[in-house]
């Protein structure tokens, strides 16, 4: 089950990060168009979300399930050296990860309290934005990018 898991969060990825993208796209155009925060503007955000969702929960049962990392990295967090796999997904790939997580669930919130149609666009940009950035940033690229077998 380990493999076909880790495989699954390997592959969506891509589509957590086309959804990013999707989403600050279409709220910078709406922006620069002046076009409502409605149809597919407000869709993009709640399927970035989505898409975060997913990924989040099949990590959170790698790290809390699957994960035979899991168990090392914990039992011997202190000895870690710097810069190992497994200090990096022992500790901080799902700390951080929990952190985008939170964030793009609290920017949406954010979001849908603006008080303009150009403010939610403006703050879907900055706040997915930032959210799309601690992802790329805490994605491990040495990994392989289209896994088929691990």
């Amino acid at each position: 089950m380990y493999d076909y898991v880790l495989i699954a969060h390997a592959w969506w990825r891509w589509v957590v990060l086309l959804a990013g993208i999707v989403a600050i796209c279409t709220a910078a155009r709406g922006w620069s168009q002046g076009l409502p925060w409605a149809g597919s503007v407000s869709y993009c955000g709640k399927m970035f979300g989505v898409a975060v969702d997913v990924q989040f929960l099949m990590g959170a049962s790698l790290y809390l399930v699957f994960s035979p990392m899991t168990n090392v990295a914990l039992n011997v967090a202190e000895g870690l050296p710097a810069g190992s796999e497994l200090l990096f997904f022992g500790v901080y790939h799902g700390l951080i990860m929990t952190v985008a997580f939170i964030d793009v669930h609290v920017s949406a919130v954010i979001v849908r309290r603006g008080r303009s149609d150009a403010a939610k666009h403006r703050r879907s940009i900055v706040l997915y934005g930032q959210t799309l950035l601690i992802i790329i940033v805490t994605t491990p690229w040495w990994r392989p990018l289209f896994p088929t077998h691990h």
